[in-house]
């Protein structure tokens, strides 16, 4: 049986021939340079780790209680301690408790990899019941289930990596929870994590949040604020639906992101970060860097590590243990769970989840107040259907002279109605770019714009409104019609 093994070593280079020997076993391994990296991994609740080798001296009595703690709470856990000739530990600090192994060094690698081995095996006998429920109950974790389609391994490699992420994937497939994972691996896992929606707010609001603003700044400005960057420092931030960020803005946070500093709103001081960036987006970004939505160079600065998180409807065999998992998350205490028959996860199945894990968890819900099931299948089966409609082949027969078949005047008026729509989309494409161009040619100034086309800026503002550019600058690209 492949395990996890946890190989704490200063000169990584050394047991390179062990980790490959123990890798061609099926076995993972992660090397770690030191003791707190190593226990912060084994620390978390996530964490599947089977055996941990320490050839590092453990000489702060701290370590060893937190290693003594973290074997109470995994009792199948195996730890090799490789001591100096002549001590009982690795070092200065009291041996911890647990299922612990003492290598007097030198180690012949031979009897080193030996030793691991037998260790697995003893955790295999430990661990081979508990596995089961374990992984159960890891789906589901925090309402996305578990996102078990990323290992441990990947999850711990990019959380210690300490550099940007970008997240992609549709709305409701668990972005935020995938960041708060990879911040629970990171050596930042104990100071704060912030999140800012920036499709949330207007970005002159997203701005202040993000950077902060001084007194007196701008109206309304009475007190000083610190902006989420300074508040996270020494932590983590996420920005939620980045590719909505107004596109001056991803200036000021392409300089802040290179620079390592931020200067607050009316501030003349500048104040230097230690902020790890995650992002993250439903968009495609490389699609909105050709229409000019979005920097290619921002993007080029946040995707140093790309995740993309797969819809639901491609996970399907977590549909039914994750629909199981946040019914159960809903229940009232004391209230027995109620059992999904065959027939509904038959259903679930064949949905689409455009909503996602979102959308899986409202359908729960709503199971859980209705108490019945057919009031929830009907939806279902109507929305199955419908999808299925949608995508049957368009057939295009040759016309048939019927009775039923519409007389020429019909389809007069249908081509006409068809003309005047077709004028309207492009009367309406051009009214859009005449209100862009001046907005551009003010630096996005709407009362300057509303001076510049001579009309009243009410009046603007209602056309932009109307048009869908009152504060999302994407939703009004020029799409080139045919004509």
């Amino acid at each position: 049986m492949s395990s996890t093994i946890v190989l704490v070593a200063d000169h990584q280079e050394l047991h390179s021939p062990l980790s490959r020997r123990l890798e061609d076993q099926d076995h993972s391994v992660f090397v770690v340079k030191d003791i707190p990296e190593a226990l912060l991994y084994l620390r978390d609740p996530a964490c599947t780790a089977a055996v941990v080798v320490f050839n590092v001296a453990m000489r702060r009595q701290q370590d060893a209680l937190t290693l003594s703690e973290i074997c109470a709470m995994r009792p199948y856990l195996q730890v090799i301690l490789m001591a100096d000739k002549g001590k009982g530990g690795s070092g200065d600090a009291p041996v911890p408790h647990g299922n612990i192994r003492i290598l007097q060094k030198p180690v012949n690698p031979q009897d080193l990899f030996q030793v691991i081995q037998d260790a697995v095996e003893a955790a295999d006998l430990l661990l081979d019941k508990k596995h089961g429920a374990e992984s159960a109950e890891s789906v589901g974790e925090n309402g996305d289930g578990g996102l078990p389609m990323f290992t441990t391994a990947f999850l711990m490699r990019v959380g210690m990596a300490d550099v940007p992420v970008l997240l992609h994937g549709e709305t409701g497939v668990g972005k935020e929870v995938m960041a708060r994972k990879l911040c629970a691996f990171s050596p930042r896992a104990q100071k704060p994590f912030l999140k800012l929606n920036c499709a949330a707010l207007p970005s002159e609001l997203v701005e202040s949040e993000l950077f902060g603003y001084e007194k007196g700044a701008f109206t309304g400005a009475a007190i000083d604020k610190p902006g989420k960057f300074e508040i996270a420092q020494g932590g983590t931030i996420l920005l939620d639906e980045i590719g909505d960020m107004d596109i001056r803005l991803q200036a000021k946070l392409l300089q802040v992101l290179q620079d390592g500093e931020v200067q607050p709103l009316g501030s003349r001081k500048t104040l230097k970060l230690n902020v790890r960036v995650l992002a993250a987006t439903h968009r495609d970004l490389r699609r909105a860097i050709e229409l000019g939505t979005f920097r290619e160079d921002l993007y080029y600065r946040l995707n140093v590590v790309s995740i993309v998180i797969p819809p639901l409807r491609d996970r399907r065999d977590e549909i039914i243990p994750l629909a199981e998992k946040l019914l159960s998350r809903h229940l009232r205490p004391g209230v027995p769970e109620p059992v999904l028959s065959a027939s509904f996860k038959d259903l679930m199945l064949q949905y689409e989840w455009p909503g996602n894990v979102r959308e899986l968890e409202n359908l729960m819900r709503r199971f859980l107040v209705y108490q019945n099931e057919s009031m929830i299948t009907g939806d279902l089966e109507l929305a199955i259907g419908h999808a299925k409609l949608k995508s049957r082949p368009v057939l295009n027969p040759a016309p048939e002279v019927s009775e039923s078949a519409p007389p020429p005047a019909a389809t007069h008026v249908s081509s006409t109605i068809s003309s005047m729509d077709h004028l309207a989309e492009v009367s309406r494409l051009a009214e859009t770019k005449l209100l862009l161009d001046a907005l551009e040619a003010t630096h996005w100034n709407r009362r300057q714009a509303a001076v510049r086309l001579n009309l009243d800026y009410k009046a603007f503002l209602y056309k932009l409104q109307k048009l869908g550019i009152v504060e999302k600058r994407e939703k009004t690209e020029v799409q080139p019609t045919a004509c």
